[in-house]
């Protein structure tokens, strides 16, 4: 259920009570206070109940204002369900938002956490370029290029929850300074692990685009005899990746 038009509503609500509130306190009939209480009773009855609504106006605001901030706290807190069903493609935005979250509370494995998100700033490049010699070129094969740098990222980005997995274990709230930095070493080599198998794919991603444009280049030039081989290896070893990390 999604909470945020509930707590919309609330606070809408909340300020017409407090507007309703206003109208009433500016609107009491202080001659009517004054024949029934005396001079200087009405008027202190005027002044209390103005200062009693800022009171209260000002405590529920800041309670409203305090609640959200718990709650937005709450929600950066909540890790994201990230996960490796095939039906559910990973946004890569998310991998980032958590690689981000996790470098700042485990600085120690910082160097690795960043990899990983400049790894995704690369792939969304190559797609980028592959997007726009698409654009420039109506040529067969290219659409499979296309797809296999979308499996690529993919590929990216379940690794790279492996990697969040394993920053996930290292607890910094460890006292036992030898048992942190012995189960820190443990996971920073699994993440360099997964971190090198990405930089091969991202490597067979800058060979397919090379061997992309090469094969524009030909086929402009009219030579359709051309060997293919190499792109279609690319082709085929991406996407095989993608297939296999979803099984």
């Amino acid at each position: 259920m999604n909470m945020k038009p509930r707590r919309g509503n609330l606070v809408w609500l909340v300020e017409a009570v407090f507007l309703a509130g206003l109208v009433a306190v500016l609107r009491l009939d202080r001659t009517a206070l004054i024949i029934r209480y005396g001079l200087i009773s009405a008027d202190r009855l005027i002044l209390l109940a103005r200062v009693l609504w800022g009171a209260l106006f000002i405590a529920v605001h800041v309670g409203l204002l305090l609640g959200a901030r718990r709650a937005a706290a709450k929600r950066a807190a909540t890790p994201l369900q990230l996960n490796f069903a095939p039906d559910q493609p990973l946004e890569p935005e998310a991998i980032r938002a958590e690689l981000m979250r996790f470098q700042a509370q485990r600085p120690q494995l910082a160097a690795l956490l960043e990899q990983g998100a400049s790894q995704l700033d690369n792939i969304r490049r190559k797609k980028s370029k592959m997007a726009e010699i698409l654009q420039r070129n109506d040529v067969a094969l290219l659409g499979q290029a296309s797809g296999a740098l979308l499996d690529a990222e993919q590929t990216l980005c379940r690794k790279l929850v492996l990697v969040i997995n394993r920053a996930l274990l290292c607890d910094p709230e460890e006292k036992n300074t030898r048992r942190q930095d012995a189960v820190y070493r443990q996971h920073a080599q699994a993440m360099q692990v997964f971190l090198m198998e990405n930089e091969e794919i991202l490597n067979r991603c800058e060979t397919l685009l090379t061997e992309t444009v090469q094969y524009v280049e030909e086929k402009k030039a009219g030579r359709d005899g051309m060997d293919l081989q190499i792109m279609t290896d690319v082709i085929r070893s991406l996407t095989r990746d993608g297939i296999r990390l979803e099984q």
